[in-house]
C-alpha cells in the first residue's frame, strides 16, 4: 500500500496528515483548493475481498454515494488515484469540528439521563435511517464512531461516522474482519459472526449505558491487545450474569425500558430505531451538553438549551407566524468558584476590575445601597473574531452566580433580528422574572446597528425598543453584555452612558494567555511527555483564542482516530496548517479532479 507524503498533491486535494492504517485502507486529512479540510479514505484493491463490493465498487464507497442524513457522516466525493501503475480508489467525506465521544468519556464524564438522551437520540436518528432508507447495519456503534460535532456557536450535532463496516442488513454474514471491533458493544449474536439492524440496536443501547454509567455494560475489564479468543470469552461470561442498572434511573422508566429491551440477548426483543425513539421520547426532556474540551472554548461555547430559538422561514424566505414559544432560554445558575473567571486564561487584569468594578455591586446591594453605588446597565466588549468575547461574558456570569441567557444575532433569521418590539420587551421580562441575570447579546451590531445605516432603515421601532429596555435595567436586575467586531456599525445612542456603561476591547492574546490557553485546553487529555508549552506560545504569535482551542482539538481528533497520545509534533502540524484567522494569506490553488 502506498503512503502518500505530507504536502502531497493530487487533483484538487493537498494531503495535510497521515492519521491511522485499517486493515484495507489508510486515512488522512486532507486539504481542498480553498483550504477547507476533509477527512480521505484509501483503499487496498488487493486487500478488499470480492464480497466486499457491490458491482465492482467498494461496498464502503457504493453505500456512502447514497447518504444524506445531518446525522450520518457526509459523502463528499470519490474517485480513483492512479500512481506508479496502480490505482487506488478514494472516499473523501466531511471533516468535523469536534470531539469524539471516546474521548469525552475518557475524563471519567457521566451524563444526566437527561444528557444521555440528547446524545442518543440524533444517533438513533442515523441508524433509522441506514436501516429503513437505505437498508444497511452500521455494526460497529461505539463511542469511538460517533462524534460530537461542534458548531460555531457551541451547539453539539451527535453523527455516526467510520463507514468502514457498514453492511446490507438482508445479509447477516459479514463480509469484513471482525477483530477489529469493539467487544463491549457487539451484541451476542454479532461475536458468533450474525450482523443486522438489531445488533445496531444493542450497540446503541451499549452506548446509552455507558453514557450514564461511565463503563460499557458487563464491563469485565478486558484489554485492547488481549487476543480476539480471549476478549470472546471473557465477555460471553460476563454477560452470564445480570446487568446492574443504577439506582437512581428508576426515576426514568422510560431509560430503564430501553435498556432492558434493547440489551436483551434475544434479537426479537429489540426495539427498532424507530421504538427505540419513541421509548426515549417519553419521561424527561433531552437537555443539551456542554464539554470541556469542545472547541468552542474561544469565542462561542452556549449551551443549546440556552440558545434562543430561531424562527422557521416560509417558503418565500419570509418568517412565519411568530411562535409562543419563540424564547426558550433555560436559565442556568452560576457557581462562584467552580467555572467562572477560573475558566479564564490569561486577561488577569479585566478579571480584576470587573470583580472589583461590578461583580462584587451586582452580588452585594446592601453595601451598595450604603454607599449609594448604581450597578452599571451593562457592557460592550469589541474585539477581532475568535478571540474569546462571548466565551468571557459566559465565564463573567458565572463568576456572579447570576442566571445567563444567550441571544445570538448571526443568522438574519433570528426572531429578534426580524421580530416584533413585543418580542424585544418579552426577552427582558423573562430576564426580570429570573433576575438577577445577564443577557448577553452576540454580534451586537446585528441587532443594533446605526439608525443612519442602509440595514436600520426599517428597523427604527426595533432599536428604539431596545434603548428603551437598557435604560436603567440594572434596577431591574438585567445586566446587559454585547459582543462585536464591528463597533462602528452600533448605534451612538447604545453607547452612551446609562445603557453600555463599560466597554472592553479583547485582543487577540498575549503570549502570557497564549501559553496559559494550551495548558487549560491540553489538560485532562492523553498526553506525549514531549509538549513544549512555551514552543507552541512561540509558534502561535498573532493566533486568536479560537485558533488555539481549534489546533488543540484537531490534534487531538487525528490522535483519537488512530488511538495514540497527542504529541508536540501533531500540535505543530496542526499549527503549520492552520494559520491565524486574523491573518490568513492566500492558499495556494490546487485542483480536484474525481
Amino acid at each position: 500500500m502506498i503512503r502518500l507524503p505530507d504536502n502531497s498533491t493530487f487533483a484538487d486535494y493537498t494531503v495535510q496528515r497521515f492519521i491511522k492504517k485499517g486493515l484495507y485502507n489508510d486515512s488522512y486529512v486532507i486539504r481542498g483548493k480553498d483550504g477547507t479540510p476533509f477527512f480521505m479514505k484509501i483503499f487496498d484493491p488487493a486487500q478488499i475481498p470480492d464480497k466486499m463490493r457491490i458491482e465492482g465498487v467498494v461496498e464502503e464507497i457504493w453505500h456512502c454515494r447514497r447518504i444524506s442524513h445531518p446525522n450520518v457522516i457526509r459523502y463528499i466525493a470519490d474517485g480513483v488515484l492512479t500512481t506508479q501503475g496502480h490505482q487506488y480508489p478514494i472516499l473523501v467525506t466531511q471533516y468535523f469540528n469536534g470531539i469524539l465521544l471516546s474521548e469525552a468519556l475518557r475524563s471519567d464524564v457521566r451524563f444526566s439521563p437527561a444528557e444521555a438522551k440528547f446524545l442518543l437520540i440524533p444517533i438513533l436518528k442515523g441508524l433509522a435511517y441506514l436501516h429503513g432508507e437505505l437498508g444497511v447495519s452500521h455494526n460497529d456503534i461505539t463511542p469511538r464512531n460517533i462524534l460530537l460535532e461542534t458548531s460555531p456557536a457551541g451547539e453539539i450535532t451527535p453523527k455516526i461516522i467510520d463507514l468502514g463496516h457498514m453492511h446490507e442488513s438482508t445479509d447477516p454474514a459479514p463480509p469484513f474482519p471482525t477483530e477489529d471491533l469493539n467487544i463491549r458493544y457487539l451484541a451476542p449474536e454479532a461475536i458468533t459472526g450474525t450482523f443486522n439492524a438489531a445488533t445496531d440496536i444493542f450497540s446503541a443501547a451499549a452506548v446509552l449505558y455507558t453514557l450514564i454509567c461511565g463503563v460499557a455494560p458487563w464491563d469485565c475489564g478486558i484489554k485492547d491487545n488481549m487476543p480476539w479468543y480471549q476478549k470472546k470469552i471473557s465477555t460471553q461470561r460476563a454477560r452470564e450474569g445480570s446487568l446492574g442498572l443504577p439506582s437512581h434511573l428508576s426515576e426514568h422508566p422510560e431509560i430503564l425500558d430501553a435498556l432492558k429491551r434493547g440489551l436483551s440477548p434475544d434479537p426479537a426483543l429489540r426495539p427498532t430505531a424507530d421504538e427505540f425513539l419513541a421509548l426515549l421520547s417519553q419521561g424527561c426532556e433531552p437537555q443539551a451538553v456542554v464539554l470541556t474540551h469542545a472547541p468552542a472554548g474561544a469565542d462561542k461555547k452556549p449551551d443549546k438549551a440556552q440558545t434562543v430559538s430561531e424562527q422557521p422561514q416560509g417558503d418565500a424566505g419570509q418568517p412565519d407566524k411568530p411562535r409562543e414559544d419563540v424564547v426558550r432560554m433555560q436559565p442556568r445558575k452560576g457557581k462562584p468558584g467552580q467555572g467562572g473567571f477560573a475558566d479564564v486564561a490569561g486577561m488577569e487584569a479585566l478579571k480584576k476590575e470587573l470583580t472589583n468594578r461590578v461583580i462584587w455591586v451586582l452580588q452585594d446591594k446592601e453595601k451598595a445601597a450604603r454607599y449609594r453605588l448604581t450597578p452599571p446597565n451593562g457592557m460592550l466588549l469589541y474585539g477581532p473574531p475568535g478571540c474569546g468575547k462571548t466565551f468571557f461574558a459566559q465565564k463573567f456570569a458565572e463568576e456572579s452566580g447570576f442566571n445567563y441567557y444567550l441571544v445570538n444575532g448571526s443568522d438574519l433569521g433570528s426572531t429578534y433580528i426580524h421580530g416584533t418590539q413585543g418580542k424585544i420587551a418579552d426577552l427582558f421580562k423573562k430576564a426580570e422574572e429570573n433576575a438577577p441575570a445577564v443577557i448577553c447579546f452576540d454580534e451586537f451590531d446585528a441587532f443594533v446597528p446605526s439608525r443612519g445605516s442602509d440595514s436600520a432603515r426599517h428597523r427604527a421601532d426595533e432599536i428604539n425598543e431596545f434603548l428603551s429596555q437598557l435604560n436603567n435595567c440594572s434596577a431591574r436586575g438585567i445586566f446587559v453584555i454585547g459582543t462585536t467586531n464591528r463597533i462602528d456599525m452600533i448605534d451612538p445612542a447604545i453607547l452612551r452612558k446609562g445603557r453600555m456603561d463599560l466597554k472592553y476591547e479583547i485582543p487577540a492574546p498575549d503570549a502570557e494567555t497564549r501559553r496559559a490557553m494550551f495548558a487549560l485546553y491540553l489538560k485532562g487529555r492523553p498526553l506525549s511527555d514531549d509538549i513544549d508549552l512555551q514552543r507552541l506560545t512561540d509558534l502561535t504569535e498573532g493566533y486568536a483564542s479560537s485558533d488555539i482551542a481549534f489546533i488543540v482539538n484537531e490534534s487531538a481528533m487525528v490522535a483519537a482516530l488512530a488511538d495514540e497520545l497527542i504529541t508536540q509534533q501533531g500540535l505543530e502540524e496542526s499549527i503549520r496548517c492552520n494559520p491565524s484567522s486574523l491573518s490568513v494569506t492566500k492558499r495556494q490553488a490546487i485542483g480536484f479532479d474525481n
